[in-house]
């Protein structure tokens, strides 16, 4: 519906709503400009934008941006190259303006909204400006911003702080949930597969009992760091987790049971290639590992038949694979 429609069909009265608007006490200055940019007709907001014409409102008309603005000759050159081009193509524009300074040294921003006015032969005549000082509204939207950006910052941090364990450095059980079962809703709705690996280093108590317990401490970060550099290396997609103790938990999306395996063989040619040295220890840190593709069950029951499949690599002499 066009707007003759409107005024013939409902009877609006678009002269008194476009007065009606002009005259608003909203904090928005309007402008009527002539075909060469001079001021027709200003609204009382210009005054308290442009107070030096308060005094006598009627010298403002035929002042041009030149005027307004004379220590912003940039602003001013830029605002008549666009009414110009507005009144020769008939487009409207809206744009954001710098305004020069403020007196506390900032820079003031203006939302202006430029459209083209016709006479009743519909040619050009000039130009309605409607414009509004959003200096404010950007130093809020800025300020937010910062906040927003530390705030994420620290959701981050927390996040981490709550799926992290401090020890290894690894994911814990927190974030093993949240993942298996983000997991596991890819694999209900789109059949996407993935698997997991049960980790339990040989002879842990021996060490603890042997060594001490600040060494037990330094293999469970030994373990973490490894485990980081694998995925770092050469597996990104992999999540290695601690799932309590000594054990640990590699989730693998996407891998069938053969890339499974083929990633539990590297790890354990990683621990077989080199040594924690700490005071009078030296040795390899040996591992057993249980390897499970989902398949048609619960998370449950995959991390159940994980779990025999890692006492199964126990059984058979440790420092296996069994899956």
């Amino acid at each position: 519906m066009n707007l003759a429609k409107l005024k013939i069909e409902y009877h609006m009265d678009l002269e008194y709503l476009l007065e009606t608007i002009i005259k608003s006490p909203m904090p928005i200055v309007i402008l009527f400009k002539d075909r060469q940019s001079r001021i027709l007709y200003v609204n009382d907001q210009f005054y308290q934008k442009h107070p030096e014409f308060k005094k006598n409102p009627d010298s403002v008309l035929g002042k041009t941006d030149f005027d307004l603005f004379p220590s912003s000759l940039e602003h001013a050159s830029q605002a008549f190259k666009d009414e110009q081009n507005v009144m020769e193509t008939g487009q409207a524009i809206n744009i954001f303006e710098v305004e020069g300074l403020n007196q506390q040294g900032f820079f003031k921003i203006a939302h202006t909204r430029k459209y083209p006015v016709y006479d009743d032969n519909r040619e050009c005549v000039g130009i309605f400006v409607v414009t509004e000082d959003v200096s404010n509204d950007l130093s809020v939207l800025q300020e937010s911003q910062e906040k927003n950006a530390q705030l994420m910052k620290l959701n981050k941090e927390l996040t981490q702080e709550n799926t992290k364990d401090s020890l290894s450095g690894l994911f814990n059980r927190r974030f093993i949930r949240a993942q298996l079962n983000s997991l596991y809703q890819q694999y209900l709705e789109e059949k996407t597969p993935f698997s997991i690996l049960l980790i339990d280093l040989d002879n842990f108590k021996q060490i603890n009992d042997t060594y001490g317990h600040t060494l037990g401490d330094e293999v469970i970060h030994y373990v973490g760091e490894i485990l980081l550099n694998i995925k770092r290396q050469y597996y990104p997609t992999i999540d290695p987790c601690r799932y309590g103790g000594d054990e640990f938990l590699v989730i693998i999306p996407i891998y069938q049971k053969e890339g499974a395996l083929k990633i539990a063989k590297d790890i354990l040619e990683a621990f077989e290639n080199q040594k924690l040295h700490s005071g009078d220890f030296h040795q390899n840190i040996q591992m057993s590992i249980g390897i499970a593709t989902i398949d048609n069950e619960s998370i449950h029951h995959l991390l159940e038949r994980c779990d025999q499949c890692l006492y199964q690599a126990k059984k058979d002499g440790k420092h296996k694979i069994y899956g």
